[in-house]
C-alpha cells in the first residue's frame, strides 16, 4: 500500500495536518476494497476496480463521483 498511499497524499486525498489530525488508507473487510478514512474515522473515499477490470478508481463516498483514475502498468 505504500505507493498507492503516497499517490493519494500527493493528490490531497490523504492529509497529515500539523495539529496531528490525519486521514489514512485502510483495507475494508466487508466490501473487499480499500477505503480512505478521515481523522474522525468516517469513510470519505473508496478505492475500487474500474469498469475495465484492470485500473483502479478513487470514488468519493458522499457524491459517488470518481475523483481519480489509477492506470495499471
Amino acid at each position: 500500500m505504500g505507493c498507492l498511499e503516497e499517490m493519494l497524499i500527493r493528490n490531497g486525498l490523504i492529509y497529515r495536518a500539523p495539529d496531528g489530525t490525519q486521514s489514512y488508507l485502510e483495507g475494508s473487510l466487508l466490501s473487499n476494497t480499500l477505503v480512505v478514512r478521515n481523522s474522525a474515522g468516517w469513510v470519505t473515499h473508496r478505492v475500487e476496480r474500474a469498469c475495465n477490470g484492470v485500473d483502479l478508481v478513487v470514488r468519493n463516498v458522499s457524491t459517488g463521483c470518481v475523483e481519480m483514475r489509477i492506470a495499471a502498468n
